[in-house]
């Protein structure tokens, strides 16, 4: 015969209390409650192993205790830290994250209503900073549905844009502060490996950057010459292949040779190692190399590698936050739009540890 499960009703005849009062105790509502009684609540509860039923739960507050995070892709190893940090958060909360996979527009239209149907709280959304389209996310504005985007361009100027949750990462400082950095080591010839400043859809990131690099080299009078500038597509083999073009240019060319790279991301900056080895170039000794992003391997690499780190961690648990703010509190009357700052980790590969 199947043995009945303990309900909330036996817990408070074993304490003693009302059927509330175990509820407001279990909610963590209790600050009207005893701290004996609370106690008494919990001890009973682990001894009757008592489960709350978290259906009917989630059907009288509303709420499944759960949030749907969205992200462009899977396997990029800049949402690891994200997730991590969007859980660390909501996990003490008692919430949990329903992940999806959306690279495009479509697909992301496609997750919300997925998840809508599936009556999460609220949604995350960490992009790779790509200027898409954001009627959808209007719509869930419009619909009061609780969300924060991260890392993802929405223009104050549209229609709700000035209204959403935004968590940016100050990529312009990225680029401004890595050249900075050169600079001040005494670099006066300094090239880059942007990322994809042209593409389609446009890539802030790599546009904030690279406009930090050139900036950092106009506040002291200096300029790049078209040789030491490559755009770039941040992949393993476009670092490489645009070290070689810079090398290749500035031997045909008969100009000198930059003494020193912002190259806009940590994986280009991995290949572009590989490719600076196999000309005979020293780094840092012939040319040193700033980059952003701070991955594990950037440590290993042989020099190891000079980088802005990105703020990932921690806007994953601001975004979480916001997110729970607006549960407990209901829709904030002003959204936040919150720029948080890289960090800039001082290795090998520029030189100032020599």
């Amino acid at each position: 015969m199947r043995r009945r499960s303990t309900t909330i009703r036996d817990v408070a005849e074993r304490v003693g209390v009302s059927v509330s009062t175990v509820s407001h105790v279990l909610n963590g509502n209790d600050q009207h409650v005893g701290s004996a009684v609370r106690k008494r609540v919990m001890d009973v509860v682990e001894e009757l192993n008592y489960r709350p039923n978290a259906i009917a739960r989630s059907m009288v507050k509303r709420q499944t205790a759960t949030v749907g995070l969205i992200i462009t892709e899977v396997a990029n190893p800049l949402f690891v830290p994200v997730v991590e940090g969007v859980e660390e958060v909501l996990r003490g909360q008692g919430y949990h994250i329903v992940l999806a996979s959306a690279p495009d527009v479509e697909s992301e239209v496609e997750a919300i209503e997925t998840l809508r149907a599936q009556q999460v709280d609220g949604f995350i959304f960490m992009s790779l900073s790509f200027w898409y389209p954001s009627d959808h996310l209007a719509r869930l504005q419009e619909d009061g549905v609780p969300f924060v985007v991260i890392n993802r361009p929405i223009s104050t100027s549209e229609q709700t844009g000035s209204e959403i949750n935004q968590v940016q990462l100050d990529d312009w400082g990225a680029g401004y502060s890595a050249t900075r950095h050169l600079l001040d080591l005494g670099h006066t010839r300094v090239g880059t490996v942007s990322g994809p400043i042209d593409g389609e859809p446009a890539r802030r990131s790599a546009i904030e950057r690279h406009r930090g690099w050139q900036e950092a080299l106009q506040e002291r009078g200096l300029s790049a010459r078209p040789e030491w500038v490559v755009v770039g597509d941040y992949t393993y083999e476009g670092g490489y292949q645009a070290i070689r073009q810079i090398l290749a240019r500035v031997e045909e060319s008969g100009v000198a040779c930059p003494t020193a790279l912002f190259v806009a991301s940590d994986v280009m900056a991995m290949a572009a190692l590989k490719a600076l080895h196999q000309a005979g170039k020293r780094v840092p000794q012939d040319i040193a190399i700033v980059t952003t992003g701070d991955p594990p391997f950037a440590t290993y690499t042989i020099p190891s590698l000079t980088t802005l780190s990105h703020p990932v961690p921690e806007a994953g648990r601001l975004a979480a936050r916001i997110l729970l703010d607006w549960f407990k509190e209901g829709k904030p009357a002003h959204a936040q739009n919150v720029t948080l700052s890289f960090t800039l980790k001082v290795r090998e590969s520029c030189g100032a540890l020599a």
